[in-house]
């Protein structure tokens, strides 16, 4: 018991060790100009770049109510919305592949008496739209970086490195979505992996005698979007304002910190980092995609100090800030969950 709790311990600790060993190695060297730059940063830029990151967790909202609305569910925006929002914080400090999110999202949605199928359904067509989303974004900023230096070098063999990744991961999916044999596969791994992570949470996992009406569940959730996907294109706007969210994010951390930056360099540095934040094994990419955002960045003309500066109020804003207010979002979803019933209702508690 003590070797599998220390293995667990070391699974969690390590990545993030490795993550701030990153942030150490790249903070360090630049310390006084950091600094220094943080100094002049101009603070009402700085506002506007933090209203973006609220933007952006709204439109994530947005994506979910809208998909649940599609299956059928009828749940008050606000708290889905707060399901959103805590389930993608989880996602970015617990590096689980995305299951740590689908589970989270599905504990929460189930004590509001969503079914389970229904909770993954909608996590793995969020998922794909928004892994295609950028891996448009990643082949733009690839395009526009060797539209500014056009030879084959080193950052252009790791740019159509991270396309073939991010492209493969939502292929996979989107497989998983269409074809029920290879669905009917993983649907037990996937069953499994998400009960871990509920039981993290609540200490009660889903009994493995409901993974049969699970399956249907799923099933029936995934015939529901076949059925109504010419309603997918409102969820699709959702996915792409949320990244134009994160885009501006960057955008206005770097006015912040005097520098204009124009389209193309935006798209190309800002996709650049994004194919770090899928490292499996790093919480969020935290380091990689800072080292990432710089590297690129400075490759294009700007100074070191005002690249990571910029990257870090990046980090600042879009996921410790509110890494900070899930605590009280969560509770705050504890606290209104319905009392306990033996009945599930496809529907919800009522439409908003």
């Amino acid at each position: 018991m003590k070797q599998v709790s220390a293995s667990k311990k070391l699974a969690l600790y390590t990545p993030l060790l490795l993550s701030l060993g990153i942030l150490v190695w790249l903070i360090y060297p630049n310390l006084g100009e950091l600094v220094l730059t943080i100094r002049n940063a101009n603070p009402w830029w700085l506002l506007l770049s933090f209203c973006f990151a609220v933007s952006s967790y709204t439109f994530m909202g947005f994506t979910l109510w809208e998909v649940l609305r599609i299956l059928g569910i009828r749940l008050p925006f606000l708290e889905v919305a707060g399901i959103a929002f805590v389930s993608t914080t989880v996602n970015y400090f617990v590096s689980s592949a995305g299951i740590s999110g689908f589970a989270t999202r599905a504990h929460l949605l189930g004590k509001r008496k969503v079914p389970y199928g229904a909770s993954v359904t909608s996590s793995v067509v969020i998922t794909v739209l928004i892994y295609l989303a950028l891996a448009l974004i990643v082949v733009e900023g690839a395009v526009l970086q060797f539209m500014q230096t056009p030879d084959f070098n080193r950052g252009m063999v790791e740019a159509l490195i991270g396309v073939a990744a991010v492209l493969g991961f939502a292929f996979v999916l989107t497989l998983m979505f269409f074809h029920h044999e290879l669905r009917a596969a993983w649907a037990r791994k996937l069953f499994v992996a998400v009960n871990h992570v509920i039981f993290f949470f609540s200490k009660k996992a889903i009994p493995r005698e409901n993974f049969e009406k699970f399956e249907r569940q799923l099933d029936e959730g995934i015939r529901t979007i076949h059925g109504r996907k010419y309603e997918l294109p409102k969820v699709v706007g959702y996915v792409f304002c949320d990244w134009v969210s994160n885009m501006l994010i960057l955008y206005f951390a770097f006015k912040a910190v005097g520098i204009s930056l124009g389209a193309s360099t935006l798209v190309a540095g800002f996709a650049f980092g994004m194919l770090m934040t899928i490292i499996p094994i790093l919480p969020g990419g935290l380091g990689a995609m800072e080292a990432a955002m710089t590297a690129a960045f400075s490759g294009m003309g700007i100074p070191v100090a005002q690249a990571l500066t910029a990257s870090l109020l990046f980090r600042l804003f879009y996921y410790l800030l509110p890494a900070f207010a899930s605590v009280f979002i969560y509770w705050a979803l504890r606290v209104s969950e319905p009392p306990p019933s033996p009945v599930h209702s496809r529907h919800g508690r009522g439409a908003q």
